[in-house]
């Protein structure tokens, strides 16, 4: 059964197995696994909300019963002193078998259940809120021995290491997702390399850029090319370079290019080497390439300048053109208004974005929170 412990703790899916086991194990017709909240005395019983909950012998519909109603009038969890993790309960030491007959718990839920008797391995504890594993059996078959519970606190110190491990992989999977969310609502593409400068991933606008303008090609074993021999060159002497600062054996890694297409396209690739924490994907990440389209039209930021910023509508409007590479002076001849006026708005909009440089603006801007949620214009792609 300990080996099953850490098997399931690598595959939720194999959790079912365990309790399966440990129920024939225990002479019990059903075993669990859940948590319970003392505060508001609810229960978590399946692993829809990525937890580890599940049950093994247990009618689906009872089980949600339980969940919606039953929960809250459990007998066996009305004192939270008497449930501390690391422990093994038994229901009856947590409340007397002679009055459990006479409890809506018992005559509603436990008695449809032919179920009479449990013992618990309270694997934790954290603030108000438990994670059990909850083994039921029927009258007839008598209560808990010592054995049982013996046998039951032995296994205690592998299922507390199997939860704690299950926790920290969801965790990681949960942000690896929000790392890729992220990536992808970049407004420009975005390449993550490896150590040995092979592809771990390229959101979806870095494909496209890639494969709609014929200077850039995802070749077999996960590596980025440039299509020109000559490009390609240059490319991988960045990238190496890269690599080797973000496998801190280089000082000066990285660089940026342009790339050009006889057609007119063209292509602005930034290649970076990441520090060594950089692992989103659970990978260590030693480089990104950062790959946008000059030709592309960056969409609307007036609304989200105000919204972010605090900036009024001129203000905004007034940055924005900045941002495009509009000077003061031509943004006031094209708006009809004197440099004076312009440069008042500048003052205010630089203030709220807390600087007082134009230089730092457009830079506070470019790289904030405004582009990315703005988004490139890519239909011509």
């Amino acid at each position: 059964m300990i080996g099953s412990i850490y098997e399931a703790a690598l595959d939720s899916q194999r959790w079912a197995d365990f309790l399966r086991q440990l129920a024939a194990r225990f002479n019990s017709s059903a075993a669990m696994i859940w948590a319970h909240d003392f505060t508001d005395r609810s229960a978590e019983i399946d692993s829809s909300s990525g937890s580890i909950a599940t049950f093994h012998g247990l009618d689906p519909m009872a089980m949600a019963d339980f969940a919606n109603y039953y929960c809250q009038h459990n007998v066996w969890t009305e004192d939270p002193l008497l449930h501390q993790a690391g422990q093994i309960v038994t229901s009856s030491s947590l409340y007397p078998d002679a009055q459990l007959p006479h409890t809506e718990y018992y005559n509603d839920w436990l008695r449809h259940q032919q179920l009479f008797y449990s013992t618990a391995a309270i694997v934790s504890k954290r603030e108000d809120r438990s994670m059990n594993v909850t083994l039921v059996r029927n009258k007839n078959a008598g209560g808990y021995s010592a054995q049982e519970q013996q046998l039951l606190a032995l296994l205690m110190p592998h299922l507390q290491a199997a939860f704690a491990l299950h926790q920290r992989l969801h965790k990681l999977e949960v942000l690896s997702h929000a790392s890729l969310g992220a990536l992808e609502s970049c407004a420009f593409g975005v390449v993550l390399m490896d150590e040995r400068a092979k592809v771990l991933f390229a959101n979806t606008l870095a494909q496209r850029l890639a494969g709609h303008s014929g200077l850039l090609r995802f070749a077999c074993e996960d590596c980025l090319q440039a299509v020109s021999p000559a490009d390609d060159a240059v490319l991988q002497r960045s990238l190496h370079a890269a690599v080797q600062t973000g496998r801190k054996r280089g000082s000066e890694g990285g660089g940026s290019m342009r790339l050009r297409h006889p057609n007119g396209c063209a292509l602005d690739v930034v290649i970076a080497p990441l520090p060594g924490w950089a692992s989103p994907l659970g990978q260590h990440s030693a480089a990104v390439v950062f790959i946008s389209d000059p030709q592309a039209s960056m969409g609307s930021l007036s609304l989200l300048l105000r919204s972010i910023y605090g900036m009024t509508p001129a203000e905004a409007r007034l940055s924005e053109a900045l941002v495009r590479g509009l000077t003061p002076q031509e943004y006031a001849e094209r708006q009809q208004l004197s440099l004076h006026t312009v440069r008042a708005q500048f003052k205010a909009a630089a203030s709220k974005a807390g600087t007082n440089r134009q230089a730092d603006l457009v830079r506070i801007i470019l790289t904030g929170p405004a582009v990315l949620r703005a988004g490139l214009n890519t239909e011509a792609l």
